[in-house]
């Protein structure tokens, strides 16, 4: 699980960055080298070690060098949430736009949790949960979706009513009807599927408010409210993906 980056990361960032610059590392080196050759190394060693340190503790104070390193950081742990995770591209456009507006949710409280410095990793915890449940449930939505392309209630309905009322495409009649009942079931599926995530979108930005509000507070009561909200948002999420997945297997059924 991805951690919020704490103050104490950030600090610890900023000290490696400014003992290996390579400026200060240069300047180092080139001060004990100059000893050696002079036959002075003794003597210049703790002169190099007080002019390195100054070196660094200006790197170390420096704010741009401390907003680049807050950045790189930033964008290592982006990259690491990354891994593994659904690309966006693979689903259709409506369920992939779902996916992508997610995932700037899920950036947003992230940044709300690091730029107020509080140690909420109870709440990043759950909305990693969170956005890997619906990467989950999109994946789940995107086989009702590819299904219901390749046969549109639409058409089978037209087909139906063709054929009703043949006495020679009695069996034909009800095997239609059934693949009628099946796709009616997901098409409602995959629609419930849109308003949730819809409403559920909504709640999530709803959490990074109140992160937000609540910043000047670290109260472990307050980080356990926004973790069980967020842990709410994921519970819901997983009934409409069992849904959706009943509704999916039923062709299957129907079918033997």
């Amino acid at each position: 699980m991805a951690r919020p980056y704490s103050r104490s990361e950030f600090n610890r960032a900023l000290i490696a960055n400014a003992l290996v610059s390579p400026f200060n590392v240069l300047l180092l080196a080139a001060i004990l080298v100059a000893g050696l050759l002079l036959n002075t190394f003794l003597l210049v060693l703790p002169v190099a070690i007080v002019v390195y340190g100054i070196a660094a503790a200006r790197t170390y104070f420096d704010e741009d060098e401390a907003n680049s390193v807050l950045e790189r950081e930033r964008g290592r742990r982006r990259r690491a949430l990354e891994q593994g995770r659904l690309d966006p591209r693979t689903l259709a456009e409506p369920i992939g736009r779902l996916v992508e507006t997610a995932r700037q949710r899920e950036g947003r409280i992230r940044d709300a949790i690091e730029r107020a410095e509080l140690p909420y990793t109870e709440v990043s915890d759950e909305v990693d949960r969170f956005i890997r449940a619906m990467e989950g449930t999109a994946a789940r939505a995107q086989l009702l979706y590819e299904a219901l392309s390749e046969s549109p209630p639409i058409g089978v309905e037209q087909r139906l009513g063709q054929v009703r009322g043949d006495r020679g495409k009695e069996e034909l009649t009800r095997a239609l009807e059934t693949q009628l009942t099946v796709l009616r079931r997901m098409e409602a599926q995959l629609e419930r599927f849109f308003t949730e995530m819809e409403r559920i979108l909504v709640e999530l930005d709803t959490v990074r408010g109140n992160l937000v509000s609540v910043s000047a507070s670290t109260e472990s009561a307050n980080q356990q409210r926004l973790a069980s909200e967020v842990r709410e948002l994921r519970e819901e999420l997983s009934a409409v993906a069992e849904g959706m997945s009943e509704a999916y297997e039923q062709p299957g059924k129907a079918a033997g």
